[in-house]
C-alpha cells in the first residue's frame, strides 16, 4: 500500500495505475473460502474439478473484487476512500495462475464536496486473457485546496 498522499489535482485522465500481481495458490483460495464461508467444491476439491473438466480448482470470482480494491487503494493511498467497485467475470482463473490487476484513470469530477476519480480496472491471467472484463472503481481523493 502506498503511504504517499495522492491528491485529486495530481491525477490525470489516461494515467495508468501501477499493476498488482497475484500468484493464486490453493492455500490462499482455502483461506478466502474459510473467511467468506464459501465452501463450494469447485474452489478446493482437485478430483471433483478434474471430473468436471477443469485443470485445477477454480478461483472464486469474488476474490477478483478484493484484488481490484487493493489495486485501486494501493495507488490512491491511505487518505482515499473507495466509493464503488463493479466488475464482471469473463473466463475462469485456476489455482496456480498468475493474475495481474491493471487500471487507468477514466474520469475526474466533483460530486458534491467530494473529489472523485473513476478508474477502468481489469484482471489478466498469465496467458494475457482478461479474467475480469468490464470493471470500474470510483475513489474519493483529498484535494490540495481543502
Amino acid at each position: 500500500m502506498s503511504t504517499q498522499k495522492l491528491f485529486f489535482e495530481d491525477v490525470e485522465v489516461g494515467q495508468d495505475l501501477p499493476p498488482l500481481r497475484k500468484e493464486v495458490d490453493r492455500a490462499h483460495m482455502m483461506m478466502y473460502g474459510a473467511a467468506t464461508w464459501d465452501f463450494i467444491r469447485l474452489h478446493y476439491d482437485e478430483s471433483y474439478v478434474r471430473e468436471k473438466g477443469f485443470p485445477s480448482p477454480v478461483v472464486d470470482g469474488q476474490m477478483f473484487g478484493g484484488y481490484l480494491a487493493q489495486l485501486v487503494m494501493d495507488w490512491a493511498g491511505p487518505d482515499a476512500f473507495l466509493k464503488s467497485l463493479s466488475f464482471d467475470n469473463r473466463v475462469p482463473a485456476f489455482a496456480g495462475d498468475t493474475l495481474t490487476c491493471k487500471g487507468a484513470v477514466a474520469a475526474r469530477y466533483r460530486s458534491g464536496v467530494e473529489h472523485m476519480v473513476e478508474c477502468r480496472v481489469w484482471v489478466e491471467n498469465q496467458r494475457g486473457e482478461r479474467v475480469v472484463g468490464q470493471a470500474s472503481a470510483a475513489v474519493a481523493l483529498p484535494s490540495k485546496g481543502e
